[in-house]
């Protein structure tokens, strides 16, 4: 036997072998998978059909689960909403933050938050639902304490990555100022009715301004 007619042999065998079962999933790895596939169905319907046009039914049909399996996870639909706003909200945030850290120089770090913002453009855009988690929040004191402290922790961090674009990483405003200035700027709902400028555009007339100008402003050391 050649060595090509072994190679073939080899593959052959290999094919007609039954597959590997994937390892079975703990029921606690099997309710996790769950949760993130109704999460994904939720933003996919309410970022399609906005907060007052979603419905649990839909969302379970979109994710092909049962309504039951819904209600399993979470109470309601303010509950779903919540949980999928979150959810990806903290994640863009923490992708945003992986970059920065991975960039080098002030103009790369410049460069990644603009690009970050404008890849937002893509599903599921929080953006379109700022206006109902607004609403929301307003309506409920708990809900609207809770989302303070989720915003002021996560532009804390984005802020205090981008204060490296100054010299020795000393912001000429607070941190918490400077990540929610980008923060603000991506998630702005407004510029969806102009075709002309992108988030990143924005991002990055601040972000510069701030850096050239930092020359004649007084660092803010220890800014908060």
């Amino acid at each position: 036997m050649t060595d090509q007619d072994a190679s073939a042999a080899a593959i052959a065998t290999a094919a007609s072998a039954p597959a590997a079962r994937p390892p079975r999933l703990t029921r606690e790895q099997s309710r996790a998978r769950t949760r993130e596939r109704l999460l994904a169905a939720a933003a996919v319907v309410f970022t399609r059909e906005g907060y007052a046009g979603a419905s649990i039914d839909r969302i379970a049909e979109e994710a092909g689960y049962s309504k039951g399996a819904m209600y399993s996870n979470f109470a309601s639909k303010d509950e779903l909403f919540f949980a999928m706003f979150d959810y990806y909200a903290l994640g863009q945030a923490d992708e945003l933050c992986r970059r920065l850290d991975a960039a080098g120089d002030a103009d790369a770090i410049i460069a990644t938050a603009c690009a970050w913002a404008d890849g937002m453009r893509h599903e599921p855009d929080l953006r379109l639902l700022v206006v109902d988690m607004a609403r929301l929040a307003r309506a409920d004191a708990a809900v609207a304490a809770r989302h303070t402290k989720m915003f002021d922790d996560e532009w804390h961090q984005v802020g205090s990555r981008l204060s490296q674009i100054f010299p020795d990483g000393l912001a000429p405003v607070p941190v918490l100022q400077l990540g929610a200035l980008v923060m603000n700027i991506a998630y702005g709902h407004v510029k969806q009715l102009h075709g002309g400028l992108t988030a990143g555009d924005l991002i990055g007339v601040a972000l510069r301004a701030l850096r050239d100008a930092y020359g004649s402003w007084p660092a803010a050391a220890g800014n908060p």
